[in-house]
């Protein structure tokens, strides 16, 4: 089976996303088609992906995808993102195609409402194409069901870096230690103001005594909104060094006001890092401890990590949970039964009698 991912802002989490699946997949031709992000390039390929990548505008790239799919005709089109999902509105009908958001644009919360209802409405229309959906969290798989009750959706989590048994890691408390740490890209979805006022009120308290650390880089304005609270900005850093960034923590704090569901935070939870999360649906959908929504609550529940010893066991606790709960194999099987599933409703369609 030959696969084409297409994705049109290859970086981050997506990215992250991409490789996960080319990785668990070597049985299968993958290709990449892709507008990059700068900056943002933080996985490897493990093998030889054939990759073409776009340098033009949207309109640019959605032609080109069309051309690229009706001249080499992939067994399936993997479409990564809510603007790269927008292609379904260009690929022929019979194509086999899986539609990834990686978090609704209608999630967001940085543009207005009437923008989001706007981006509702295209993925609504876009759902009539009854192409698979795999959803990356519970809140996901909901909201793939509320577009279209035709459209299949299959819910597929991002997995942990290692299986649990393979890296004797699990989340553990970590009250000894100081440092509260995040990683991801600085701009508007992941908030990096909340962490910033937590942090500031983290100053405020002496007794709390913990450094506070953004790995990443992003929006000048929010980076300097974050060291001016007293937050470490480390700028990008190579794979290897952020394990050891986030093995040397004490605690993962995901402030995002919204997510699909994050790579990140499995990442952390996987070297044994427990995770507090901002209290958002997609998050809560997938188990992880609820810190509240401001940061007066968030910076209580940091506190009481570090002061209560059973509540820190309970955040470590859950954390481990959501790590078994998305082994690598988990991934492989799932993606491979939507693969699956989704080429044979393409051939259905292909049929005489189907039309």
């Amino acid at each position: 089976m030959r696969v084409l991912h297409v994705t049109e802002a290859l970086g981050g989490g997506v990215q992250s996303a991409i490789v996960n699946y080319v990785d668990g997949l070597p049985d299968v031709d993958h290709a990449l088609f892709s507008r990059a992000r700068a900056g943002q390039q933080t996985s490897s390929w493990s093998g030889e992906v054939a990759h073409e990548s776009y340098a033009g505008g949207l309109a640019g790239f959605f032609i080109r995808l069309r051309e690229k799919v009706q001249a080499e005709r992939p067994d399936l089109v993997h479409l990564h993102s809510s603007f790269a999902g927008a292609a379904r509105a260009v690929l022929p009908r019979d194509a086999a195609v899986v539609y990834s958001p990686h978090c609704y644009a209608m999630e967001r919360r940085d543009v207005a409402a009437p923008v989001r209802w706007g981006f509702g409405a295209i993925e609504f229309a876009l759902a009539r194409r009854e192409d698979l959906t795999m959803a990356v969290s519970p809140r996901e798989a909901e909201i793939s069901r509320r577009l279209s009750a035709r459209t299949p959706v299959s819910l597929v989590l991002n997995p942990s870096p290692w299986e649990p048994s393979a890296s004797g890691v699990t989340p553990t408390a970590r009250p000894g230690r100081r440092e509260v740490v995040t990683v991801g890209r600085v701009s508007a979805q992941k908030a990096p103001e909340l962490f910033a006022a937590v942090a500031a009120g983290a100053r405020r308290r002496p007794s709390l005594d913990a450094a506070f650390v953004w790995i990443g880089d992003g929006d000048p304005s929010l980076v300097a909104e974050l060291r001016a609270a007293g937050v470490e900005v480390t700028g990008w850093m190579p794979p290897a060094d952020v394990r050891h960034r986030l093995a040397s923590a004490a605690l993962y704090l995901h402030t995002a006001a919204w997510e699909g569901g994050p790579v990140s935070t499995v990442e952390a939870a996987s070297l044994g890092l427990p995770v507090l999360a901002r209290g958002i649906p997609s998050m809560r959908s997938l188990g992880y401890p609820d810190a509240g929504q401001t940061p007066e609550q968030i910076l209580a529940a940091v506190r009481r990590y570090f002061d209560d010893q059973d509540y820190a066991a309970g955040v470590a606790a859950a954390s481990a949970e959501v790590v078994a709960a998305s082994s690598r194999i988990r991934m492989r099987d799932g993606l491979r039964a939507a693969y699956a599933s989704a080429v044979a409703s393409a051939s259905t369609r292909r049929r005489p009698s189907a039309r």
